[in-house]
């Protein structure tokens, strides 16, 4: 099955894959033009230690940046690293790629949630201090989300749940105060920095007014 199915089709497809088993998302592979410098960049941002790296004895001279036919790994650069959840993070080198997002069709960002406000302000400190810092930061109701540019101006989003519980979290999700407003409140994130380590509470601080 190709990518390009009947509106129809896709409805009677959705009603019988409805009923089976859900699947966990695993894996993101990032293409970039810019190996070195993306593949340091996650690597100092997230601690990472790379379980794979490959590099090539004879390079893909001829790669469809298209995407037709698949990139394979072994064929470019590229490197892969587990994060937690059984999740594993990779990059391809494809050489000559423009920087993104673009308007085509594809990834808008990605994110990466912590356990808690504690590690995740930790984080975003110790990132503060080397010179990354975020672009945006927004209390979106059921998550407190902080959000940077890789070095191919990728979006990526550091967050954490506002919410102990699933179950709270899922009933915010659902409430009409964010279907109303999904995005929530934009934030100073340094503002929100000097009020978390003034002591204010979790409650205080996942306030949308």
């Amino acid at each position: 099955m190709r990518g390009n199915q009947p509106l129809n089709v896709m409805k009677e497809l959705h009603g019988i894959v409805a009923d089976l088993a859900k699947p966990s998302c695993t894996e993101v592979v990032l293409q970039t033009g810019r190996f070195d410098e993306a593949k340091a960049w996650y690597e100092a941002v997230f601690g990472l230690d790379w379980f794979m790296v490959n590099t090539p004895e004879v390079m893909a001279t001829d790669i469809p940046l298209s995407g037709k036919p698949q990139v394979r790994a072994a064929d470019v650069r590229s490197c892969f690293a587990a994060l937690e959840g059984g999740f594993t993070l990779a990059l391809f080198e494809l050489p000559g790629m423009s920087l993104g997002p673009t308007s085509d069709p594809g990834l808008n960002h990605i994110q990466f949630k912590y356990h808690d406000l504690e590690r995740l302000v930790a984080q975003v400190e110790t990132l503060a201090v080397h010179g990354v810092t975020p672009h945006r930061t927004s209390n979106h109701g059921p998550i407190t989300s902080f959000y940077y540019r890789d070095p191919d101006q990728n979006i990526v989003e550091l967050c954490v749940n506002n919410y102990d519980s699933h179950a709270e979290f899922v009933a915010f999700t659902r409430s009409p105060e964010f279907q109303a407003n999904p995005s929530g409140i934009e934030l100073d994130h340094e503002d929100f920095l000097r009020r978390y380590r003034a002591g204010a509470t979790r409650d205080e601080l996942r306030r949308l007014s």
